[in-house]
């Protein structure tokens, strides 16, 4: 974490210094603690940003896979209303014409507009265009040896082994790996991943759910890197 917040030579400096018991050596050593907890707070600045930007992108998808739903559930409504109306009044006019040839002809018409309504409810057409330049998911899915989007302070820990609970590979292959088994079926280079990994497109809500769902668990590796640090902070606050 010292290698990571660059944090390395403070410390170290601050260790060789402690033997020094005159004026000049604690107010140097009082300098390097400044220094070193000015750069901490930096950094975690950095983590606490990067987490505030994925959850608002999260519900940037979240509240428009919901407006795509709630319209789309409006539309389903309007069909089943419009097909049971259609039934009843096939019934009813089949009760009341005489002619057997006509009743039949109505019949036939009614069951398929009551049909085609019913199974019109079944297909979700409805999608929206939604752009993001600036993907974070990217780099995610790409992981390139060095990110134009995450700092270098947080790139550095997503990919070091040591961040991760078993240490035998970073955090960044851990979620590539999973989101490409749970969310893609081992489908590398689908027209899916394109539109979500890409800078936007034309979205379903099913797309957007699932774009909704991977920040999220973006953002919990992310929150979990920053209780590392925490700890980190803790253990140099306690320094002499």
């Amino acid at each position: 974490m010292a290698n990571a917040t660059g944090t390395l030579t403070f410390l170290e400096k601050l260790i060789q210094n402690q033997a020094d018991s005159s004026l000049a050596g604690k107010v140097n050593r009082l300098h390097l603690k400044n220094e070193l907890q000015n750069r901490l707070l930096l950094v975690s600045t950095e983590l606490n940003s990067f987490s505030a930007e994925l959850d608002c992108e999260g519900e940037r998808a979240d509240q428009l896979a919901s407006y795509l739903d709630e319209r789309a559930d409006h539309r389903n409504d309007l069909l089943t209303v419009a097909s049971i109306t259609v039934g009843a009044l096939t019934t009813i006019l089949t009760v009341a014409i005489p002619s057997d040839a006509t009743q039949k002809t109505v019949g036939l018409v009614g069951g398929l507009m009551s049909g085609g309504l019913g199974g019109s409810s079944l297909i979700k057409g409805r999608k929206v265009q939604f752009d993001h330049p600036r993907n974070v998911l990217r780099d995610i899915w790409l992981m390139p040896e060095k990110s134009e989007i995450y700092t270098p302070f947080i790139w550095y820990m997503l990919n070091e082994k040591s961040f991760s609970n078993e240490h035998k590979q970073g955090i960044i292959r851990s979620i590539h790996d999973r989101w490409l088994t749970l969310a893609f079926d081992g489908d590398k280079g689908g027209k899916k991943q394109q539109l979500l990994f890409g800078k936007g497109g034309t979205y379903k809500a099913e797309d957007l759910h699932t774009r909704a769902d991977l920040l999220n668990q973006l953002q919990s590796s992310i929150r979990s890197l920053n209780q590392d640090l925490q700890s980190f902070v803790m253990a140099v606050n306690r320094l002499p």
